[in-house]
């Protein structure tokens, strides 16, 4: 007796599909056409992603191409050992409202770091 509540159906020919994928990323620089970051999960150069910005209360949602995702070290976390990737991204399908939001982000961010040079 199959416990499945719907019913599967085998695919015929071809059938794409994506996965978001949640990771975390320390970013290492931005601009309103794209940013720099590292990862720990390899992303492939002309793959789409997602990325989500949250600082404060200031959230944007940005569509990206990678064009460049290469290794850039190993981290040792406990007993085993992280690949991280650096990884760049051009900004796609940027609106204007988003461009806007994203501004907004940037401009916080040159605030922070001009408080903080000495």
């Amino acid at each position: 007796m199959e416990r499945r509540k719907f019913r599967r159906f085998s695919v015929q020919g071809n059938v794409e599909g994506n996965i978001i994928l949640k990771a975390d990323i320390d970013i290492i620089d931005i601009s309103l056409n794209g940013m720099l970051f590292l990862i720990t999960k390899r992303l492939n150069t002309n793959s789409r992603c997602r990325v989500n910005l949250n600082i404060g209360d200031a959230k944007v949602g940005l569509d990206g191409s990678v064009i460049r995702s290469s290794l850039k070290e190993s981290r040792q976390i406990q007993s085993d050992f992280q690949p991280i990737y650096e990884v760049a991204v051009k900004f796609v399908r940027l609106s204007d409202k988003r461009k806007s939001e994203l501004q907004k982000i940037i401009d916080y961010l040159k605030e922070c770091s001009d408080s903080t040079d000495y």
